[in-house]
C-alpha cells in the first residue's frame, strides 16, 4: 500500500514570496549605484548564489566582491544598510498563499511543514522581520541552515534526516522543474508551482488526496 503523506517541503521563492533576482531590478538597480555592467552582474549573482545560500558567505561580502570583480570604482564604499532596503522594497509577499499554507496546517495538525528553500540567511531573516513567514513552519531547513543548497541530494538528505521523514511520506513544493525532478527521483511526491496562484488553486485538494485522515 502506498503511504500517505506526513510531511510538506515548502520552498519560499515563487510560493510565498517573488523571486527576487529572477523577477525583479534589484540586482540592476545595485549595478547602477554602483556603475557596472547590470547583464554581468545579475549573472554573476546567479552563477555565485550558492556561497550565501549555502551560509559559506554573508550575501554582502559576495555583493561587495562581485562588484569588485565587475571593476566598480565605488565598491569599496559598498552599502548594506542601503542594500536592505532595496531588497525590502521589491519583496512581494503572496498573503493569501501563506494563508492558504496555514489554514491547511490547521485542517491537519498531523501534517509536518518544513521552509525548504535556498536563501540567503540575512535575506531570510530579513523577509522574516517584515513579514513573519517562520511561522508557518515546525522546521527551518533553509539552504543556510542545512549547509547544502537544493537540488542536491546532499540537502534533501540532511533535510528529511532533520525532520525523521522519509522520502515516500514527503510532498515537495516548488517552482523550479529541476527541484520537482530530483525530488520525484527520491521518491517524493511534489507539486509543481509554475505560479503563485498554483498553491491556492491545488494545495488543499492535493494534501486531501494524500494525508491519511482525509481517507478516514
Amino acid at each position: 500500500m502506498e503511504k500517505m503523506i506526513r510531511v510538506l517541503l515548502v520552498d519560499a521563492g515563487g510560493i510565498l514570496f517573488n523571486n527576487i533576482n529572477e523577477e525583479t531590478s534589484f540586482i540592476p538597480d545595485i549595478a547602477r549605484r554602483y556603475a557596472v555592467d547590470e547583464s554581468r552582474l545579475l549573472a554573476a549573482v546567479l552563477s555565485s548564489a550558492h556561497a550565501y545560500e549555502s551560509g559559506a558567505s554573508h550575501a554582502y561580502d559576495v555583493l561587495r566582491g562581485l562588484l569588485e570583480e565587475a571593476g566598480s570604482p565605488f565598491a569599496d564604499t559598498f552599502d548594506g544598510e542601503w542594500v536592505d532596503r532595496l531588497y525590502a522594497t521589491h519583496v512581494r509577499c503572496y498573503r493569501s498563499n501563506a494563508v492558504e499554507l496555514a489554514e491547511v496546517a490547521r485542517a491537519h495538525p498531523e501534517l509536518t511543514l518544513v521552509l525548504a528553500n535556498n536563501e540567503a540567511e540575512h535575506w531570510d531573516h530579513l523577509k522574516n522581520r517584515h513579514h513573519d513567514h517562520y511561522r508557518l513552519f515546525d522546521h527551518l531547513c533553509s539552504s543556510w541552515r542545512v549547509g547544502q543548497v537544493k537540488p542536491s541530494a546532499e540537502y534533501f538528505a540532511e533535510t528529511l534526516a532533520r525532520c525523521g521523514a522519509d522520502p515516500r511520506e514527503t510532498l515537495m513544493i516548488d517552482d523550479r522543474t529541476t527541484v520537482i525532478a530530483a525530488a520525484r527521483d527520491l521518491g517524493m511526491r511534489t507539486l509543481h508551482v509554475s505560479s503563485p496562484e498554483v498553491l491556492r488553486t491545488h494545495l488543499r485538494e492535493t494534501v486531501e488526496n494524500l494525508v491519511p485522515s482525509a481517507r478516514n
